[in-house]
């Protein structure tokens, strides 16, 4: 299944389209949650593929852009409280802390992040906005079973 999605990412420009963080597509001078389309059709146009949630535990969440320095690490894969499609699934993200120690844990709809070799990035959020998401609680939210597929868009690079 990897060497499937690494492939995918390799391909190039014909199979995965470039990285474009969708808060970067809001009009300009208004504000971020005006996007001018839903997360779900911006991880249409990213190629959801079939990924199982225990896959992506432990990656590591990347900025979208092209340092993409390291955001935090993904703890659990939840689905929001009465929720059945892949928009309710949430990636709760430890941000923050050191060595993982301290992480603040933000749950992430699926949809604003996509697969770019072994790690996520968030290319629906800035990391001002993740930071101003709520603290997640694991009592409201159970983590799903690691072998439940969701689906996750890809992404390549920007050059």
């Amino acid at each position: 299944m990897r060497a499937v999605l690494l492939w995918a990412v390799l391909a190039g420009p014909a199979f995965v389209p470039t990285l474009e963080p969708a808060f970067a597509q809001a009009a300009p001078g208004s504000r971020p949650e005006s996007r001018l389309e839903s997360l779900a059709e911006s991880a249409a146009r990213r190629f959801p593929q079939p990924v199982r949630a225990g896959d992506l535990v432990g990656r590591d969440v990347l900025q979208p852009i092209p340092s993409q320095a390291r955001l935090g690490r993904v703890l659990r894969i939840t689905r929001a409280a009465g929720g059945t499609g892949n928009d309710a699934v949430r990636v709760v993200i430890g941000l923050g802390g050191l060595l993982g120690f301290g992480a603040r844990p933000v749950a992430v709809p699926a949809d604003g992040l996509a697969l770019l070799g072994d790690a996520l990035v968030a290319v629906a959020f800035t990391p001002a906005q993740l930071a101003a998401l709520p603290t997640d609680d694991p009592a409201s939210s159970p983590a799903l079973d690691p072998a439940t597929v969701i689906r996750i868009g890809l992404a390549k690079p920007a050059h």
